[in-house]
């Protein structure tokens, strides 16, 4: 018997004994009509939100490939995603997360916008918000997947919150089993903004803060497409920065749709010193994109990888002011990105034999979640598991907190340094949050 299974006694707690039912459909709706309309299709969701249309495509990596500003076009006779320019073809839908290096192109270009066999699922549909959550591989356009040094296949697990105020947020991770070796001179694109062509033949975009904003102008004849020639990203003591599209600005050239405001965190990002903004504009290729870029100087290796984007839809003037507020909302409420929190603790770090020894799960749900699934596990400094418990499935509501005892026991004469682990699932089997801590038995 393993040994810490041998001396633990197990708390018989069922995972939805903590996680009460979802309040029903009537209490949860709105007496008006919602703001929000949901349609279901055999590749993808349809999602309408006040005056915004997207479409959510499992055949092309679960990514938004229909995007309409139903303001300016209520016939939906404009698609802005641009999957026509060639030869990135379906590589480039509204947002995507790119890997690849320049001047070596479209060889080396790989892309969650690739994978024609993406996993979509709704997870949740209420008159405030919608959550769907995405997972797919990295492509290339060439039917290649992107592997970690071991051969796996790399996947990209996408939630995305989709709220009746126009914001849309977005957590993303990057699944690998070992770890990939970004090779050097490559770069990565974590959340890059691409849709047809907006302004004029002069493009206007904000790099912002919370507490600074600038605008810069980039054309076809200016463009260089060297790292060194974009404008660094401002980062300020809260951590967010941002770039902005202000394509309703008729005034600068904008078409008159939405401006797309895109926030992100800085030290979510994997060991990376300087961000600077790839933002490119061609009125020839009918494309504008916009958004941070790294490009290593050496080769990185990079292991499984969560971030974070937020992104607004609006009508509403850009300028320094409202950026910087949206870039201080963001920081100021990052739970606005999170479905859940969690935590693991223990009453004590330090044991020794004979000890009484209790694990704990608590944490927080910022949504009404259906079908979780949560996992415990306990592993030596081998990192094998020495215990593992599965609950669920289970529901739970917005604002819920829960507090439970995950083990309780007798410590056995088994010295080690053990790592307690706590996770909890989406009805998709995607991670929504997880914590982990070290514990100590001493001989």
């Amino acid at each position: 018997m393993k040994p810490l299974k041998a001396c633990l006694l197990i708390a018989s707690l069922l995972f939805s004994a903590f996680l009460p039912t979802l309040i029903s459909e009537s209490v949860a709706s709105y007496a008006t009509e919602p703001k929000i309309a949901v349609f279901l299709e055999d590749d993808g969701v349809r999602v309408v939100f006040n005056d915004v249309h997207l479409y959510f495509n499992a055949s092309n990596g679960g990514e938004i490939t229909e995007y309409y500003d139903l303001l300016v076009d209520p016939g939906r006779s404009r698609n802005l995603v641009n999957l026509n320019w060639n030869p990135w073809n379906n590589l480039l839908p509204l947002f995507a997360s790119l890997f690849y290096r320049p001047h070596i192109y479209p060889e080396q270009f790989f892309s969650t916008g690739g994978d024609s066999n993406a996993m979509l699922r709704l997870i949740s549909n209420t008159s405030q918000y919608v959550i769907l959550q995405a997972s797919s591989r990295i492509m290339s356009r060439f039917g290649q997947v992107a592997k970690d040094a071991y051969g796996n296949v790399i996947y990209v697990n996408s939630t995305w919150i989709i709220r009746d105020d126009s914001l849309v947020s977005v957590e993303r991770t990057f699944f690998l089993p070992t770890y990939a070796t970004v090779p050097s001179g490559w770069r990565w694109y974590p959340f890059y903004l691409t849709r047809r062509a907006g302004f004029g033949s002069d493009a206007t975009f904000y790099l912002f803060n919370t507490t600074y904003a600038y605008s810069s102008v980039v054309n076809e004849a200016t463009y260089r497409n060297f790292f060194d020639f974009y404008p660094v990203l401002p980062n300020d003591n809260k951590g967010v920065f941002g770039v902005a599209a202000p394509f309703y600005n008729t005034s600068i050239g904008g078409d008159g749709t939405h401006n797309i405001l895109v926030a992100y965190k800085y030290n979510e990002f994997i060991g990376v010193d300087e961000w600077r903004s790839d933002n490119y504009h061609s009125d020839t290729n009918a494309i504008t994109e916009a958004g941070p870029v790294y490009e290593f100087r050496e080769a990185k290796n990079f292991y499984t990888h969560v971030y974070h984007a937020l992104v607004n839809f609006t009508h509403q003037p850009v300028n320094d002011k409202t950026l910087q507020d949206f870039a201080s909302y963001y920081a100021d409420h990052p739970s606005v990105a999170l479905l859940m929190e969690c935590s693991v603790t223990s009453n004590k770090d330090l044991y020794t034999p004979g000890d009484y020894i209790a694990f704990f799960g608590s944490g927080i749900s910022y949504y009404n979640l259906t079908g979780l699934m949560a996992k415990f596990l306990v592993t030596n400094s081998l990192n094998r598991v020495v215990y593992q418990q599965n609950y669920g499935p289970g529901n739970i509501v917005a604002g819920q907190t829960f507090n439970v005892t995950l083990l309780a026991g007798t410590v056995q004469p088994f010295p080690d340094d053990y790592t307690l682990s706590f996770q909890i699932f989406s009805q998709a089997g995607i991670m929504l949050t997880s914590n982990s801590k070290v514990i100590t038995v001493e001989p």
